[in-house]
């Protein structure tokens, strides 16, 4: 009985206590929030970087089909 008490005792100062528990979880809320709003508009920068890439492949195969047909229509009669 001797033994299991000191070795309840040897790791009970280890233990976190509530306010620990509380301290750490104001913490995490804090950092969650932060990484929310970095991920947000890196979310943001990347589809809108995508968006101008796609318009502008559109725009670029647009104008070569254009100058395809346009080639064809005036010198293949």
């Amino acid at each position: 009985m001797d033994s299991r008490i000191s070795r309840i005792e040897a790791i009970l100062p280890t233990l976190a206590t509530k306010e620990d528990v509380a301290l750490l979880d104001g913490k995490l809320s804090e950092k969650i929030s932060n990484l929310d709003v970095k991920l947000t508009a890196l979310i943001h920068t990347e589809i809108a970087a995508a968006s101008w890439r796609m318009i502008i492949w559109a725009t670029g195969v647009m104008t070569v089909s254009f100058g395809g047909v346009f080639f064809i229509a005036r010198y293949i009669n």
